[in-house]
């Protein structure tokens, strides 16, 4: 056997020597901007490369193993949490060293157990109407010729249902300096020149720095003016310090009240208590919340972002979504947008979007020790990542057509939902560190289009075309590189759908 096989082989199960899988020929930076720019097609090039597994190596960080190995992947969602550090985690962006993202161990269970009462599903369920009010309230402000952004528009959304669901704003002064301020620090944070130097330095060494610039401007009350500065992360760091600001002002405004009638998630976690008794520290309450805002956001906005290409490209399953609403809207006498929005073929249209086009490339995972991953013995101090993009596109899995956007795969022979193997689809991740919001984050997409194609109809450049639009990586969401531009062709009443308007129609 010679020298390059020995590092390019897998090991053996008796073998306790650990080892690193394959690595690309280019250096680290060029590895890094090809994850930035083009991401899905430097994928497809390593795979086609390399194989299932391979390591990609990044400036000032550890390496990184990528895998579409179902077998891989089921072991890394196997994972204890005494095996990995959740501190490491490659975020180019300050959420608060407290947040559940980063914790680790009984830290990172705790606040997993703050965090998801505010997703359960009965919550949820509340919410339906609310996500369904705000978005046609927005469509009510369209007009036919109306041009847009997609993932700006559904993100515009979405940031009013977060101010909903965290704040209770609806209208009014503070409800906009929120939006106006989550918006503004959003985009800064995912700006191109702090993602450059993130790669240059290593993400968690530059969202470190970010939080310790961020700790001192906030003891000292500096919240500077919001305009950028000799240093690039200048303006990001005050939009934070601003926003921190108006936090802190509603927590002890909501600990003196002590209303326990309140139901939002600000109120819920400031009146929370750790298991000594005690309130939670206000930088807790404000990492948790940087959190749900950018995930609320963000995430939304790109998957949404996908899914508008593939109904332009294909009219005809955005006809037959607007159909199924409908006939069941006429069905039921009246309309429910949580039951239109769980309909199968407007579930299966967003699931077949995040299987063939997913706004998460990957979830990762640090490892402390060696570790057995399917046939490699993977050396501490790696990073494990499931590779989403590739893994939803595997034929043994989803079949010859897996390159094909096709909602039929997700509908049973007798009309149900069908569903895969938690390492076959796994958008919004698994294991015990899966995303907590990805209830909410589902409920409201689908709300969101099952609005969209009950009443407005649009055109783009994608319209009957096919492929897809150079991707890119954007604060860890994979977005098209140049936007998703439409236009407003047709706009139906808010009453649209029971018998007596669509036969007016």
């Amino acid at each position: 056997m010679n020298q390059k096989a020995q590092l390019t082989e897998p090991l053996t199960q008796s073998s306790r020597k650990p080892q690193l899988p394959p690595i690309p020929k280019e250096n680290k930076f060029k590895q890094a901007l090809s994850l930035g720019v083009g991401i899905w097609d430097y994928f497809d090039e390593k795979q086609k490369e390399l194989g299932d597994t391979y390591t990609l190596t990044f400036p000032g960080q550890g390496p990184m193993v990528w895998t579409s190995d179902p077998k891989m992947i089921q072991d890394i969602l196997k994972l204890q949490r005494h095996q990995i550090d959740g501190s490491l985690v490659q975020l180019p962006f300050d959420l608060g060293e407290s947040n559940l993202v980063f914790s680790n161990n009984k830290d990172h269970e705790n606040s997993r157990k703050l965090v998801i009462p505010q997703f359960a599903g009965n919550v949820l369920k509340k919410r339906a109407d609310m996500m369904a009010k705000i978005t046609n309230e927005h469509i009510n402000t369209w007009k036919v010729g109306d041009a847009f952004d997609a993932p700006r528009l559904i993100g515009d959304i979405t940031m009013d249902i977060t101010c909903a669901t965290l704040f209770n704003l609806y209208s009014g002064e503070r409800k906009e300096r929120y939006k106006e301020l989550m918006l503004a620090w959003i985009m800064e944070a995912n700006s191109d020149i702090n993602f450059t130097l993130a790669s240059i330095v290593g993400a968690t060494r530059f969202r470190r720095f970010l939080n310790k610039q961020y700790m001192k401007r906030s003891a000292l009350g500096k919240m500077g003016n919001g305009k950028k500065g000799l240093f690039p992360w200048k303006r990001g760091v005050d939009l934070k310090v601003q926003l921190a600001t108006l936090l802190r002002e509603d927590i002890r405004d909501i600990r003196t009240r002590n209303d326990e009638t309140e139901s939002h998630t600000l109120s819920f976690l400031a009146r929370t208590r750790d298991s000594d008794g005690k309130l939670l520290e206000e930088e807790k309450v404000i990492s948790e919340v940087y959190g749900l805002m950018i995930g609320g956001h963000e995430t939304s906005a790109a998957t949404s972002a996908w899914l508008m290409i593939w109904l332009q490209q294909k009219p005809d399953v955005y006809k037959r979504m607007r159909d199924e609403v409908v006939t069941f809207i006429q069905k039921e006498g009246k309309h429910d947008p949580l039951k239109t929005s769980e309909l199968p073929y407007v579930t299966a249209c967003l699931n077949e979007s995040q299987r063939i086009t997913p706004s998460a490339p990957g979830f990762i995972r640090w490892l402390r020790e060696d570790t057995q991953i399917g046939d490699w013995l993977i050396p501490g101090g790696t990073a494990v990542l499931p590779n989403i993009y590739s893994t939803h596109r595997r034929k043994d899995i989803y079949g010859e057509d897996a390159l094909e956007f096709n909602p039929d795969r997700w509908i049973t022979k007798t009309g149900g939902q069908k569903s895969f193997k938690p390492n076959q689809f796994m958008p919004f991740g698994g294991g015990r560190r899966a995303c907590v919001g990805m209830g909410q984050a589902k409920q409201q997409i689908r709300i969101i289009f099952s609005e969209f194609a009950r009443r407005v109809d649009f055109t783009s450049e994608f319209e009957g075309t096919t492929g897809m639009p150079k991707s890119r990586l954007i604060g860890g969401q994979v977005e098209p590189q140049e936007g998703v531009p439409v236009t407003v062709t047709a706009i139906r009443e808010e009453d649209y759908g029971r018998q007596s308007s669509v036969s007016a129609a």
